[in-house]
């Protein structure tokens, strides 16, 4: 959803600590917010629909009429929110958020964004507002993004998650279709069928997918040589790492060391002259 509310209207973060239970609200109108709770209970009722959101979890919710968050009495409740007022809210926006699943749990991509929109304190009002935004559309992307992956998992056997599961955790290992159907006790044609039905691809192409993303890591995150990456993912030679990562990334190890390297340096000096309020 790329539009949730107009740029007049705004988002804002925020964070609280509920020592002993407490209320937000009511609030009556159009209000669209994303809640996470690091500590305690949340009870979130909009427009009558009851939502209780644990720690670990956050949930996205819109009210249009009256919304209310009570947190458990007795117990300290800690939360934070990108939370927005808008007067005018497009049918379609009101649509996916109607629509949307209405919590997940926190993944670590959610709470940097998070994290990211509580640390906007310095620049000026016209920076802060467009990282303010740019931010608080990305939140909202990312958890779109992980809803509609908790929804898909959700329905996918068990089987498969054990068999995703190791081969993220032994993927610098020789594996076959073979020996992961041995293991789950499938037939290995039952397995590929399986796997392209839940994940949409072959558990070999899966494999050789996670073995490239390590691969990436590593060449942007470690001053490793080459040989030894491609060692390390499980590639028998690194003239095999080059062909998959040049696959996978659109240019070979040593290119996409540099470039990717020198991207994120200038997007990240950029993000800060913003937050700093830099010209």
């Amino acid at each position: 959803m790329k539009i949730v509310v107009d740029h007049e209207d705004g988002f804002a973060f925020g964070e609280a600590v509920y020592p002993v239970g407490g209320v937000y609200g009511p609030l009556t109108g159009n209000y669209v917010a994303l809640l996470m709770v690091h500590e305690g209970t949340a009870k979130a009722t909009c427009d009558g629909n009851i939502t209780i959101v644990e720690a670990g979890e956050c949930g996205l919710f819109l009210g249009e009429q009256l919304s209310l968050f009570e947190y458990e009495k007795g117990k300290r409740n800690k939360v934070s929110w990108c939370e927005a007022f808008p007067v005018n809210l497009p049918e379609s926006a009101a649509l996916s958020l109607r629509g949307a699943i209405s919590k997940i749990p926190i993944s670590t991509r959610l709470e940097t964004i998070q994290r990211l929109g509580l640390g906007l304190t310095q620049g000026t009002e016209t920076d802060i507002r467009i990282v303010c935004e740019t931010l608080a559309q990305s939140l909202l992307a990312a958890y779109f993004h992980e809803a509609q992956i908790s929804e898909r998992e959700r329905h996918t056997p068990r089987s498969i998650h054990r068999a995703r599961r190791y081969m993220e955790e032994n993927f610098a290992k020789e594996l076959t279709v073979g020996q992961l159907a041995d293991m789950l006790a499938l037939t290995p044609s039952h397995l590929v069928s399986a796997f392209r039905k839940h994940i949409g691809v072959t558990p070999v192409r899966y494999l050789w997918q996670i073995r490239a993303a390590h691969g990436r890591q590593l060449l942007l995150h470690s001053d490793l040589p080459v040989l030894e990456i491609a060692e390390r993912c499980g590639y028998k030679n690194p003239y095999h790492f080059s062909r998959q990562i040049k696959l996978h990334f659109g240019m070979p190890p040593t290119e996409l060391r540099t470039q990717e390297a020198h991207g994120m340096s200038s997007a990240w000096e950029h993000t800060s002259r913003l937050v700093d309020g830099g010209a």
